[in-house]
Formats: C-alpha cells, structure tokens, sequence
C-alpha cells in the first residue's frame, strides 16, 4: 500500500517507521533537518515541503500514488485540513488526522462530510490508559479492545492479596471476565487455569470495566488512590487531571509544571485540581511539597530522562505507585531495568493505532510491551479448523489460547462445551508462536505475511 505521511515529528516518525517494512512510504517535512533525520534513519522516500500547502500535497499524491494520507502536523486544525484536501483530490483515498485537542474530535457525521475518515489521539488514549492505571491499584498495563467491547489489564498480586494460594480459575467470575495468561518473572503461561497464584505474578485479564474493578478490589487494595500527583503539564497531564477530576469520585489531584504559561492555561482548562508553578526536580520542593508521598505518582513531561529521573527519585522514597511513560522507545528498557511495572510507552501506543487504521489485512489487534505478544482475531468460516469443533477437543500450542468468541452481538467467554460456529470471531492471545503453529490449530495463515515474519 503506497502511504504518505505529512510531519516527522512524534508521531509521524513512528507511523512512519510502523509503517516501512510493509508499505511504500513517503514521508513530507518542511523542515530540512527533520526530513534529513528521517532519510538517514528508514528505508523509505522523503520530501522536504510544506505538506499544507495544496500544490505541494497534489504533486505528492500523484507522483507517489497514494492511497493512505496520514497527516501528523503539531495543529489538530492543519491535520484536518489536510485530509480535507487529500480527500478532494481522490476521494479514493483513505484519510486519517492525528488530534490532541479533544474539542477538535469529530463525530462520525461530521467527519465523514469534512473528508475524513480515521481520527486519531495518540495523547489522549496515552491519558485515558493512565487514568485507568491510577484507578485500578494493582493494575500496571491496560487496554481498550474495542471491537470485543472489553478491555484488557495486567494485575500485579501484592504481597498480602487474599487470593495468595488460591487457583487461578476459582478466583473470577468465568461470566464476566477470562484470565488469558500469568506471568511469573515475565515469562507467560497461558495453561494456566489451575495455576496456585504467588505474590508478584503478574495476572491477564480481559472483561468489562465492572468486572476488572471487582478483581482489582479481590487482588487486595492496602492504600486507595486518593492523592494524585502528576508532574507534567502536557497534553497528556492536563487530560489525566481532567479524567481524574470528573469521574465523580473524590480525590485529591495535583499537576506540576515549571513553565508560568503552562499553569496559567492548566488552571483556565481545569477544574477541582490544585495547579503547582514548580521546578519539581528541585530536591527541596520534593520536600515541601511531599509529592513522594501521594498515593499515585504520574510522571509525563516530553523529556523521557526527566520522567525517568523523577520515576527513580520515588522508587527510593518509597512511593506506593509510580506510573511513568516514556517517549522513545530506546528508554524502554532502560524504564524496566529500573524495576518499574506501570510503565506507558508513547510508541506502543501510535503502532497500535497505525496498525488498525492501516494495515487492515492484519488481524493483529493489540500487541504488549514484548512484540511476540499479541492478540488477533480468527474469523470462523468454512475453512476454518475450528469450525464445528468443541473448545474442550482442541489440541493447541502451548503458546496459544482462544480467549473470546464474538457472536454476533454476544461475547462468549469459551469453555470446554463451547462449539465454534461459522460467523463467529475469535479473540486468540498468542506468545512466541510461529505461524506453522498457527497454522494447525486454525487451518491457515491468521496473520498477513508481513506479521507471520515475526514470529
């Protein structure tokens, strides 16, 4: 698929980069050191030009014949614009915006007659994922899946948990919700239903917002998070405040940030949340202010060695909750070797969405942290191996577990007596399997080539 995408900054880059190994791509910058960078760094075509001005973006949509335009520009008003135009040009085209400001999201009506046809917002699911961090105590990663209408959450067991000693499959509801996998010093084991449960593994989990809650609280909650902290007056910050401060729930909130404009608009946009003009780096404002001390700590400025640095500084102050994100995905690991769990990576997040909007000969619907992780969704047809057959008689990859069933409008949670029936999707979670693998158990290639390559 031939795609163009307009601005190489945060998310540009990493669409971009997504987006190279499977797609002709040709990225548009007007900076010259930005596109420089781009060139010198991925395999694909760039243009140094100003991808708002209309000539300019006509003669990059029909010299590179494009069918995807993904605009990535810093304004949300230039992003729609943009798709607008390429629209106009060939209403053939598949148009896609990134927006930060949530007062700049469409509805579905108005999108479709403006021209365009996906929005995106990295930042504000990077501020809806660590709201939900905040919320659930225990939990240290969290997802939306939105075509299954669930959401999926890893649970870290704290040292005192209840449910300490107890097998897994008698600690939930197989109703509401299905463990898809524990792991245990990060290593995943999907057969895992009679599992004995130990302090610090870390618990899968995919079902309702109601019914996650319930095994947060079941896990053991020694200390509610009711004094935020958030240092970073981003976009991500102001919206985590904004999500904090609105959910009806009382909490003490409190946002930093050292630049005087940053506070004067946080405190114009923001309401029920005390506003801090700090250099919260500084040692003794550390001291005065006891941000150490709240419940939940949340580290999001744009600098991933100052969230890093501030992440560390709690760990050692014994902070009951640290949750930190980073921009690069070269920081990852150096995040984890610090021993941090709630860990939020700004990369992650755009290839995820990209992968949806794009590459939609994929099934792939979600991948964690480690790559070989993912979730993919299995259509049941006529040449499907599942078709016809009960849960309890598969025969799969130690690797592989079918975790959910779309039935039309139901969601079923399999069990042995499940029978698999032609229409039905599948959610299949799947750790380091190979596509031969895969191959077996569904009765062809679940995943395009491109994806297969990597397992």
């Amino acid at each position: 698929m031939k795609v163009i995408i307009i601005g190489a900054g945060k998310v540009g880059y990493i669409a971009a980069e997504t987006l190279s190994d499977t797609h002709d791509v040709l990225v548009i910058d007007k900076d010259p050191a930005t596109a420089s960078h781009v060139r010198d760094r991925l395999n694909i075509s760039v243009m140094n030009l100003d991808g708002t001005n209309p000539k300019s973006l006509k003669t990059a949509v029909e010299s590179h014949q494009a069918q995807v335009v993904i605009s990535t520009l810093h304004n949300d008003d230039s992003n729609l614009f943009v798709a607008m135009m390429a629209k106009r040009l060939d209403s053939n085209i598949l148009t896609i915006a990134s927006i930060t400001n949530p007062d700049f999201i469409l509805d579905d009506d108005t999108a479709e007659k403006l021209g365009v046809d996906i929005v995106i917002s990295p930042e504000l699911i990077t501020a809806e994922k660590i709201y939900k961090l905040c919320v659930l105590e225990n939990a240290i990663e969290y997802e939306k899946i939105q075509l299954f209408n669930v959401s999926m959450v890893l649970f870290e067991v704290p040292p005192d948990s209840e449910l300490i000693g107890k097998v897994v499959i008698n600690t939930f509801v197989p109703e509401n919700c299905t463990v898809f996998g524990l792991y245990r010093n990060w290593v995943p084991e999907l057969r895992c239903d009679i599992a004995e449960i130990h302090a610090g593994d870390i618990i899968g989990m995919i079902g309702s917002e109601k019914a996650l809650e319930e095994y947060n609280q079941a896990l053991g909650v020694k200390i509610i998070s009711r004094d935020i902290t958030v240092l970073g007056g981003t976009i991500v910050g102001k919206n985590i405040c904004r999500l904090l401060s609105s959910d009806g729930r009382k909490r003490s909130i409190r946002i930093y940030d050292k630049d005087r404009d940053v506070c004067k608009e946080l405190s114009e946009a923001l309401t029920g949340v005390e506003i801090g003009h700090e250099d919260f780096t500084d040692p003794q404002m550390q001291v005065n202010e006891n941000i150490f001390r709240s419940d939940c700590l949340v580290t999001v400025t744009n600098q991933d060695d100052t969230n890093l640095l501030m992440s560390m500084a709690a760990t050692n102050a014994k902070t009951n909750k640290i949750i930190s994100r980073y921009l690069k995905k070269e920081y990852m690991s150096i995040f984890a070797y610090t021993g941090l769990t709630a860990i939020v990576g700004f990369d992650r997040i755009v290839t995820n969405q990209i992968s949806r909007c794009v590459m939609s000969d994929s099934k792939v619907i979600l991948r964690l942290r480690d790559f070989d992780q993912q979730f993919f969704i299995h259509d049941v047809n006529k040449r499907s191996k599942l078709l016809g057959k009960y849960y309890g008689d598969l025969v799969m990859d130690k690797a592989v577990r079918i975790v959910a069933i779309k039935r039309q409008d139901k969601l079923i949670y399999p069990r042995m007596d499940t029978q698999f029936l032609e229409g039905d999707q599948a959610m299949v979670f799947t750790s380091k399997a190979k596509d031969k693998d895969l191959a077996k158990i569904f009765g062809r290639t679940v995943l395009t080539e491109g994806m297969a390559d990597e397992f």
